[in-house]
């Protein structure tokens, strides 16, 4: 989750996103979604409304002064199960936003109002995020936001769940799924040139991990990810947007 161009900053006032069920999008609606898309991602027409279709429901994200569509994230949710313990997941795809509209917390103001309503419908499941990337960027949404998830540079993702990780990476990436690896491999899109790339000589262990992990992110392929939507993420997710908005507030 979570691409960005370059830009300038912008109030968090100017930015809103609404939730629809991708079933009532229109061929009107995909076009503007797919406008978006294209000009982050590399792929064919076709295939990304393929995926749209496959999802349950697609976030847009809209500059709240003249309306314009400046970001989109695709999102599902179904009840899994590994070695005996069933689970609520919610699973994210084709995030991306404009830049200027980045540090705005939208991402994750949008992810916790969907959390409430997947805990209003089962209040007694467990939810994890799940999610595969090829862009550190997103991969810098958790280290930056959430205080347990996996894989992580400092500590083995545990036994239960490096297995779900697996189970969620076949069931989305199909065949293109490596488990020696830990990778799913490329299956026809990829960011556009410019997007997320960064210096080799970037310090930040987080972004050094993930070129580690997956060496071929530039290609297209994807690194599985995970964290469980408990309190403990829930409050860390609140506790860093809301000192992230106290630094953007004017003096």
């Amino acid at each position: 989750m979570g691409i960005g161009k370059e830009s300038r900053a912008v109030p968090a006032a100017r930015l809103r996103f609404a939730y629809a069920k991708v079933s009532g999008l229109s061929a009107a609606d995909l076009g503007a979604l797919w406008t978006v898309y294209a000009s982050f991602f590399e792929t064919e027409r076709r295939t990304f409304e393929e995926t749209a279709r496959r999802s349950d429901e697609v976030i847009r994200f809209y500059d709240a002064d003249d309306g314009r569509l400046c970001g989109m994230a695709l999102v599902s949710a179904y009840a899994a199960s590994h070695e005996g313990r069933r689970f609520r997941v919610l699973s994210t795809g084709a995030v991306c936003i404009e830049r200027r509209y980045r540090g705005l917390n939208a991402i994750q103001r949008a992810g916790l109002l969907r959390l409430l309503r997947e805990r209003l419908r089962h209040p007694l499941s467990n939810v994890y995020w799940y999610f595969d990337t090829f862009s550190y960027k997103s991969y810098l949404l958790l280290s930056r936001n959430l205080a347990e998830y996996w894989p992580r540079p400092d500590g083995a993702t545990p036994q239960w769940e490096s297995g779900a990780i697996a189970m969620l990476a076949h069931r989305h990436g199909g065949e293109a799924w490596n488990p020696i690896t830990g990778i799913i491999g490329a299956q026809g899109r990829r960011l556009r040139a410019g997007i997320a790339d960064v210096l080799p000589a970037d310090h930040d262990p987080h972004v050094r991990y993930f070129f580690r992990l997956n060496p071929g992110h530039g290609a297209g392929e994807r690194l599985p990810c995970l964290c469980p939507l408990n309190l403990r993420n829930v409050a860390a997710i609140a506790r860093i947007a809301l000192r992230r908005a106290w630094r953007r507030t004017p003096s």
